[in-house]
């Protein structure tokens, strides 16, 4: 199986953190009474945000060089037109 790139992995811890974020949220800033329109509105985007940002900013993860292999092909003639 082949590793998991950085930024996929960056994401998911992300998204793992969006959770505790929201119910830190919950708990602590609105004391347990938080507006439905704010819960909607906060599920979406910071779960959304974290994992972008994170994905964003992780590097990329190297790729072993291959050999290439160059096919060229010979000129064909050209069909007469009818």
């Amino acid at each position: 199986m082949a590793p998991v790139e950085t930024k996929v992995k960056a994401s998911s811890a992300a998204g793992a953190v969006a959770g505790l974020v929201l119910f830190a949220l919950g708990r602590y800033v609105f004391k347990g009474a938080v507006p439905d329109v704010v819960a909607s509105w906060t599920y979406a985007i910071v779960p959304a945000a974290l994992t972008f940002g994170a994905g964003y900013l992780a590097k990329h993860t190297p790729r072993p060089v291959t050999a290439v292999t160059t096919v060229t092909a010979s000129p064909q003639e050209s069909a007469p037109h009818a």
